[in-house]
């Protein structure tokens, strides 16, 4: 199984291109993500100059890849679902150059259009040519509305006792 689900800023405008025989559009554009991090682990990795965020190269593909060249920009919050791609390439010194993208198969707006974070009028746009309503719930994404709806963090209800560690069989 070859999924991906991001959510974090553009880093750059997307460079959107069009092929020369079909007229396809492409738009490249790579995405900050933060990485999970204790308050402590992220203190300590700013102040020893450590990166706290991965940024991911990405690739959209004809209606997506305009609406995201239309509708984003750099310091944009996007979340995408997508695959991982590899590739290479020779360079112009005759170097053999690897990479990873993420294809983009859907994708949602996290701000409104105003760039008030999480309002929950999120519209996306998938790959099937049509636009869903919320449908940032319907990939694999919570509003954050959602996320602290239960208290009941493993499903096992009230009567849940405590596993001992050496119980675990792992």
């Amino acid at each position: 199984m070859n999924n991906v689900s991001l959510m974090g800023r553009l880093t750059r405008d997307p460079e959107v291109r069009y092929s020369a025989n079909t007229q396809l559009a492409n738009a490249r554009f790579s995405v900050a993500v933060d990485r999970r991090l204790s308050k402590e682990k992220r203190m300590e990795a700013e102040n020893n100059n450590q990166p706290t965020a991965d940024f991911i190269n990405c690739v959209a593909f004809g209606r997506t890849a305009e609406v995201i060249g239309q509708y984003f920009h750099k310091g944009n919050r996007i979340a995408i679902t997508g695959h991982i791609q590899t590739g290479s390439y020779e360079n112009q010194q005759g170097q053999r150059i690897y990479t990873t993208d993420v294809i983009v198969d859907q994708f949602d707006f996290v701000e409104s259009s105003n760039s008030q974070p999480n309002s929950g009028n999120y519209q996306g746009y998938n790959n099937n040519q049509s636009f869903n309503n919320n449908s940032f719930q319907n990939n694999n994404f919570q509003n954050s509305n959602d996320i602290h709806k239960s208290n009941d963090d493993f499903g096992m209800g009230d009567n849940a006792v405590p596993t001992d560690i050496d119980e675990l069989p792992f």
